[in-house]
């Protein structure tokens, strides 16, 4: 199956993604923790942008401070 997002798309996506990082999660979803939201985040974003790819498949968060 191919998904073909355009970069707005992809943007709606990591917007909501931190977005829902601050709100209260119940029932099911509270399952979804900050861990997993990022997992998600960074495997979007080597999908969108494969040359970001770390080793372990995902997208290396920059040094602290840049």
């Amino acid at each position: 199956m191919n998904f073909e997002l355009t970069m707005e798309d992809f943007t709606i996506i990591q917007n909501a993604l931190h977005y829902y990082k601050h709100v209260d999660k119940r029932g099911h979803f509270a399952q979804y923790d900050l861990e997993r939201i990022n997992q998600l985040r960074d495997k979007l974003s080597y999908q969108m942008i494969p040359s970001m790819n770390s080793k372990d498949g995902t997208v290396p968060s920059p040094p602290r401070g840049s």
